[in-house]
């Protein structure tokens, strides 16, 4: 099995401290367009505490390897004695000191700015400010979208990661996260940006079949899983292997808060005088679903064809229920060779999900023969202290209209 291994940093240098932190229950999650977050606790041994002055806020960062090669990395924002000799750390990736620590830096752009650029800048300028100096390599990718970015003033209350941050959820904005790369040797803190991140066409295939045949072998003792964000409540028992298919546990969410079958958009104007498109979705209507109403302001419309566009975009995003689904494999053997590796999936790559249960009705395979694609936002990484380690992919959400 992959081996899993802990180091302090520094906020100023990605090179490791000389000392391994001996962490158990570790766990980390590597988000799209967001901070991850990394959890462990640590015994100190009597007569072994060289390394518990390593990890000091506000100074330290905590770096994890995979089999000596570096995949996580963030700042310790926590600490907390959890018994005599123990504590527990939480850490988040250094986007998080970014968004609620450092301020923005005044800057003025040209009228129209590459939104890669933007983003460059943001950060830039802040590590340019003494104290501030991450050691963040922010790159020099140039993307498809460019915006008119209001400039920053020297009394603007704001901070770099808000300001990155509004930019992405904007119309073709960039995708992007703070991550590690290089080598334990010479670790490198590095900004990924692009227009859209992760494989097109999916790379993992990720099957849950829930009636097999039995296994050639005995099937092994249940062990406690570490689901504890997937179902609340006691951790269930779960095999650590199936007959078939690769995915050991599933579960799936639906909400109703997004959905509807109409979209009334607002344009410009006043009460009587107000412009106004509706737009409907016939079929779920005429299918028997119920009325559900959004409303959408575009004030600065004065064209109806433009509103009713715009009316019909939203619908598109909405005529549905929202459902998300969380899908958790074992962790791949070094040099094993699985259609459900997560070290060959990069952040927001789609996948192939074959669920082969009839528990929510439906197709079966849920989606029909060849299950359905959808786009990975979130991998969670949870290493036991004796045995092979979780992986929980978190998968968009899907619009069901059925």
């Amino acid at each position: 099995m992959s081996r899993y291994e802990v180091y302090a940093t520094r906020f100023d240098n990605p090179a490791i401290v000389d000392e391994l932190v001996p962490a158990r229950g570790l766990s980390f999650s590597l988000p799209l367009n967001d901070h991850g977050e990394c959890t462990f606790t640590s015994t100190v041994e009597p007569g072994l505490s060289m390394w518990r002055p390593t990890l000091a806020l506000p100074l330290s960062g905590v770096l994890v390897a995979r089999d000596g090669v570096p995949w996580w990395d963030g700042v310790l924002v926590a600490e907390q004695q959890s018994g005599p000799r123990s504590f527990s750390f939480t850490a988040r990736e250094w986007g998080w000191f970014l968004e609620e620590k450092i301020a923005a830096s005044p800057h003025q752009w040209p009228t129209l700015t590459n939104d890669h650029q933007i983003f460059r800048d943001l950060i830039d300028d802040a590590q340019a400010v003494a104290g501030q100096n991450l050691m963040i390599d922010t790159g020099s990718s140039l993307g498809a979208s460019s915006s008119v970015k209001t400039d920053l003033t020297a009394w603007a209350k704001t901070t770099v990661g808000k300001e990155f941050r509004k930019l992405g959820e904007a119309a073709g904005g960039p995708d992007w996260y703070i991550s590690i790369g290089g080598t334990l040797d010479n670790p490198v803190r590095q900004l990924y940006l692009a227009d859209r991140h992760g494989h097109i066409d999916p790379q993992a295939v990720l099957e849950y079949v829930e009636a097999t045949v039995p296994a050639d072998a005995p099937d092994q003792p249940a062990k406690v899983a570490l689901l504890g964000d997937l179902f609340p409540g006691p951790a269930p028992r779960v095999p650590d292997r199936r007959a078939g298919g690769n995915v050991i546990a599933l579960g799936r969410s639906r909400q109703l808060g997004e959905a509807a079958t109409a979209v009334v958009a607002t344009g410009a104007g006043q009460e009587k005088a107000q412009l106004r498109k509706t737009a409907t979705a016939s079929a779920l209507l005429a299918a028997g679903w119920p009325r559900m109403t959004s409303f959408v302001d575009d004030s600065t419309v004065q064209q109806a064809d433009t509103l009713l566009r715009n009316a019909r975009a939203e619908l598109a995003k909405r005529s549905g229920i929202a459902t998300a689904y969380s899908l958790v494999t074992l962790d791949p053997e070094a040099g094993e060779v699985t259609s459900a590796d997560w070290t060959n999936t990069p952040r927001g790559s789609n996948v192939q999900a074959v669920l082969d249960t009839d528990v929510y009705g439906g197709d079966q395979p849920v989606g029909g023969a060849d299950g359905f694609t959808t786009r990975c936002i979130n991998t969670v990484v949870r290493v036991p202290d004796s045995g092979t380690a979780q992986v929980e992919w978190q998968v968009a959400d899907v619009l069901e209209v059925q």
